[in-house]
């Protein structure tokens, strides 16, 4: 099997990591696709992905909802007959009132939609994924989870989401790894997305460039780059890994 005939799917694809990480593969030649709540923006991501000449197949999903997921797989299934190539890149904050609440102030509705797109949904897509890449004997799942995960200060749904999708995943690489499926975990800092725009001001921005060796925050190519290689036969044996993509703002 050749580089260029990967299936990689991409959750969260519409826009911010999932898109760069998208573009990223396409210019691999991977077959792309793309699942995203917003069927707009997914069209205009599909345009994008189109014009660097790779094979593109759009599919709106909630991934939070099991009936949802198991209806996209399907879809694979059927057009493709595998997948070997996974990113759970769908992620959304918990905020209240557009800021980050102290956990006495989270409510409940939004503890559990957090939850259940950024923990939920990386569960019910790599429990649906992971029969597809046993029948090769291939296989690279790639969960985008955050620096958030082992840090004291940040959004508490989202911490803990992100927390609980590194132990997701390390028990799940343990479970894989016979069958020649690797499953990862990038974690990055603050990078320049349309979802962490919706988190302070100038004010914010150069705090978290001071805390940053590096002098700046991460933009969505960093964290593509480390997907490509994650994704490629040069990581094969890399497995239950945590790669941290903060420029030295956590060094753990």
């Amino acid at each position: 099997m050749t580089s260029a005939a990967r299936i990689a799917l991409i959750t969260g694809g519409a826009q911010g990591l999932g898109l760069a990480i998208a573009k990223r593969f396409a210019a691999s030649g991977h077959t792309i696709i793309l699942c995203d709540i917003n069927p707009d923006s997914l069209k205009k991501a599909e345009e994008e992905i189109a014009a660097v000449g790779a094979k593109v197949l759009c599919i709106p999903r909630d991934v939070s909802n099991e009936a949802s997921v198991a209806q996209l797989m399907a879809s694979i299934e059927n057009q493709f007959g595998r997948l070997d190539i996974v990113v759970n890149s769908a992620g959304i904050l918990g905020l209240v009132d557009n800021k980050v609440p102290k956990v006495e102030a989270l409510t409940t509705a939004v503890w559990n939609r957090v939850l259940g797109v950024n923990l939920n949904g990386p569960f019910f897509v790599c429990r649906a994924a992971v029969p597809l890449m046993r029948k090769n004997k291939w296989g690279r799942i790639i969960n985008i989870a955050s620096r958030a995960a082992r840090m004291r200060a940040g959004d508490p749904a989202y911490s803990a989401s992100k927390a609980g999708l590194v132990a997701l995943s390390r028990v799940l690489a343990g479970d894989v790894g016979g069958d020649g499926i690797t499953v990862n975990c990038i974690a990055p800092s603050r990078v320049a997305t349309p979802l962490t725009a919706q988190i302070g001001g100038p004010e914010v921005m150069a705090r978290k460039i001071a805390e940053t060796p590096m002098g700046r925050i991460a933009i969505p190519d960093d964290i593509a780059g480390v997907a490509a290689f994650l994704a490629s036969e040069d990581a094969s044996f890399v497995t239950g890994a945590i790669i941290d993509v903060t420029g030295g703002s956590f060094m753990p």
